[in-house]
């Protein structure tokens, strides 16, 4: 018997399992926790920020949400993408005003060939020439090839992109996803010496932090662990960190009350039949109990991995049953780090 979850394509919104980019969560017509009421709360705080969060837990969708929003080239995909959200309603000035370099630093260790320099280089001088090649119109003629000129010194070109934009008036937003990514595999790969040559002195993704520290007028990053910011010390001191400060301690990851509304979503369209309070207690010692601010404890507001959630709502819809396993295969890899 074919799973139930095929039964969605009939007008209910599928579960956005193993989607990590919000435009395709929302092309894909996918249920989507409404996070955007935070895009206020973070201009309030500061142009430079810095937030950590366990892994599978919506880091990826919530940074594609910014890049989506404050894009000056997809200015009119705003009323599409977030249609029915809660910023449709509450925009701020500074949506799509952004020229936006969106990184994620765990693509920057592809590949067999080459040393972990030239690997960091190779992802970030694709992305250069992405940005260069998306937003040419802004610039002179040969924007495009004085970036590519400059390959494979990915500092290099950045340094020229960064230039050419404070020369036009342009303004760059800076999103970085798995910050700590590629320095965290370079620890546990190569050890504390080379680690410690990357993070300090004339290291080059110090180096790289000093340029990005200097040339963007927002700055966004997230990560697993506060480690890798501190060792970078001067090359990237103007980071306020947010973590655990209690406006965001919500802002990824499901609360109960999001989870209690899409149990009841898939329940209204006949996907999901036992009980909401079975299945809340069942959930609870698995994927909750995740309180990032001090603060907030006295209101007891724990949060849930989203990942683990949307894989036992996944098979409920499926199967009508808790999966026998109510860790998720898929994160093998990070249930030690989990």
């Amino acid at each position: 018997m074919p799973p139930k979850h095929s039964m969605m394509k009939n007008g209910t919104r599928q579960l956005p399992y193993g989607i990590s980019d919000f435009t395709d969560l929302r092309r894909a017509g996918c249920y989507y926790a409404d996070k955007t009421r935070y895009i206020t709360t973070m201009e309030a705080a500061g142009r430079f920020l810095f937030l950590i969060r366990p892994r599978r837990f919506g880091k990826s969708v919530f940074l594609s949400m910014l890049a989506a929003y404050y894009d000056l080239a997809r200015q009119d995909q705003f009323d599409q993408l977030f249609d029915g959200l809660w910023i449709k309603d509450h925009p701020t000035e500074e949506r799509g005003q952004y020229q936006v370099m969106h990184l994620d630093f765990s693509q920057a260790t592809a590949g067999m060939d080459g040393t972990l320099k030239q690997k960091f280089d190779r992802y970030c001088s694709t992305k250069c020439e992405g940005f260069a090649e998306k937003y040419a119109p802004l610039y002179a003629p040969d924007f495009v090839q004085e970036v590519r000129r400059r390959e494979p010194d990915s500092c290099e070109q950045l340094r020229y992109i960064c230039d050419r934009a404070k020369e036009r008036g342009h303004q760059l937003y800076l999103i970085i996803d798995e910050y700590d990514n590629f320095t965290n595999n370079v620890l546990n790969e190569e050890g504390e010496q080379v680690y410690h040559a990357l993070t300090h002195a004339t290291g080059f993704y110090r180096e790289v932090f000093k340029i990005y520290k200097a040339n963007f007028q927002r700055i966004l990053f997230m990560g697993v662990s506060p480690v890798t910011l501190d060792d970078l010390t001067s090359g990237f001191n103007i980071a306020l960190n947010i973590t655990a400060d209690p406006p965001f301690n919500m802002m990824l990851g499901f609360s109960e009350t999001e989870v209690r509304q899409m149990i009841t979503y898939y329940r209204e369209a006949g996907l999901i039949t036992a009980d909401t309070e079975d299945m809340i207690a069942e959930m609870k010692p698995w994927y909750d109990n995740y309180c990032f601010a001090k603060a907030s404890l006295r209101t007891d507001p724990k949060m849930f991995n989203s990942d683990m959630v949307l894989y036992y709502l996944r098979h409920h819809i499926a199967y009508q049953t808790s999966p026998e396993n109510m860790l998720d295969t898929n994160t093998r890899t990070d249930y030690k780090k989990l």
